[in-house]
C-alpha cells in the first residue's frame, strides 16, 4: 500500500511489544529503515502487544485506515483523519464491534484482513484467531459506514496437540492463524492462505549415571532458587491487584514498581535462568513448526474450502 501518499509501495508490520512500523518504499523492492508509527499528535500508536496491522480504506474516504488485532483478541481501527493522497495523519483508536459487541476472538492473537468475501462490494473483516481458527466479519452496513454482524466460522479450530507427543510425520495444523485473502488460483474466488504455529516433542536423550545425577542436582538447586521467588510473585500479584489499570499513569506506575521488584530479585531470576538452561539438555527438545495452508474457495453448494 502507498500509505505516504508519494505514489510508491510501502510495508507496515506490528511486532511482539505492540508499534506499528512503517517502512517507506524507495521504489524497485527497496525500502527504507523501519520508522514507528505515530498518530498526529506524536504519539506512538499501541493497542496491545503481539500486534498484526492491515491497511485499507475502511470507511469509503479514499484513505488508508489501519486495522490492528493483538494478543488480547480485539480488532481496532485506528483511523486516518489526514487529506486524501497525502501522508496519513491517524487519529485515536477505537475497539471495532460486530453484533453488537466488541470483538475479542477465541484464544486472542487477532489478525484482521479487509475482504469483500462474499462478493457485495461492501468489504468486511476476515480474520485469523489465536485457536486456529478464521472467522468472517459480514458488512451489513454500507462502505462508507460498516457495521459488522456477529463472526461465522470459515476455518474451524484444530484439535489442541498433545506437546507429550512426538512430531507427527504429517503436517498438521497449528494455532495463531494468521490469513490473507487473494485469488490463489486464477479461478475468480477468493481464497484463504493461513499461516500458523505448533509444537511437538522430539525424542528424549539417553541419559548416563552422571547424566542422572546432574538431573537431580539441578532440579534440587531450582527448587530452592523457586522458593527464593516466591515472595517475587506474591508482591507482583498485589500491586497488580492495587495498581489502576484503567489510567495511563497507573499503568506507568504499575511498570516502574514491578521493574524495581524484578531488579530486587535479579539474581534469582538469573540463576533460574541458567539452570534452565543446563537442565534442556537432559530433556526431550521442542520441534517447532511453522506451516502454510491453502484453502480453495468452492462452489456454494460444495464444501466452504478445501485445505491443501
Amino acid at each position: 500500500m502507498d500509505l505516504d501518499g508519494d505514489g510508491i509501495l510501502d510495508v507496515v508490520s506490528g511486532s511482539w511489544p505492540g508499534e506499528l512500523y512503517f517502512f517507506k518504499g524507495k521504489g524497485k523492492g527497496k525500502y527504507e529503515a523501519a520508522q514507528t508509527l505515530k498518530d498526529k499528535d506524536g504519539k506512538v500508536i499501541k493497542t496491545g502487544s503481539a500486534s498484526t496491522v492491515f491497511a485499507a480504506d475502511w470507511r469509503g474516504s479514499g484513505k488508508l485506515d489501519l486495522l490492528v488485532g493483538s494478543v488480547e483478541g480485539h480488532v481496532w481501527l485506528v483511523p486516518n483523519e489526514g487529506e486524501k493522497g497525502k501522508p496519513a495523519a491517524f487519529g485515536k483508536p477505537v475497539k471495532l464491534k460486530a453484533g453488537g459487541k466488541e470483538i475479542q476472538v477465541n484464544h486472542g492473537d487477532s489478525h484482521p484482513v479487509v475482504a469483500d468475501w462474499e462478493g457485495t462490494g461492501k468489504p468486511g473483516l476476515v480474520v485469523g484467531c489465536g485457536d486456529g481458527s478464521v472467522l468472517w466479519f459480514r458488512n451489513e452496513g454500507t462502505v462508507k459506514e460498516p457495521k459488522l454482524a456477529t463472526g461465522v466460522t470459515l476455518v474451524a479450530a484444530p484439535p489442541q496437540p498433545d506437546p507429550s507427543k512426538k512430531a507427527p510425520k504429517e503436517p498438521a495444523r497449528g494455532s495463531r492463524a494468521k490469513v490473507w485473502v487473494g485469488d490463489w488460483d486464477g479461478d475468480g474466488k477468493l481464497d484463504l492462505l493461513v499461516g500458523d504455529f505448533s509444537y511437538s516433542q522430539g525424542e528424549a536423550p539417553r541419559l548416563s549415571d552422571e547424566d542422572r545425577k546432574r538431573q537431580k542436582e539441578l532440579q534440587a538447586k531450582l527448587a530452592e532458587v523457586q522458593k527464593e521467588l516466591q515472595p517475587y510473585f506474591e508482591e507482583s500479584n498485589k500491586l497488580y491487584k492495587e495498581a489502576d489499570l484503567k489510567t495511563q499513569e497507573g499503568r506507568a506506575e504499575l511498570q516502574k514498581k514491578s521493574n524495581k521488584l524484578a531488579e530486587k530479585y535479579k539474581k534469582q531470576f538469573e540463576e533460574q535462568g541458567k539452570l534452565y538452561t543446563e537442565m534442556r539438555k537432559f530433556q526431550a527438545p521442542s520441534i517447532y513448526h511453522g506451516y502454510v495452508w491453502l484453502y480453495l474457495r468452492q462452489p456454494a453448494k460444495a464444501a466452504a474450502a478445501t485445505e491443501r
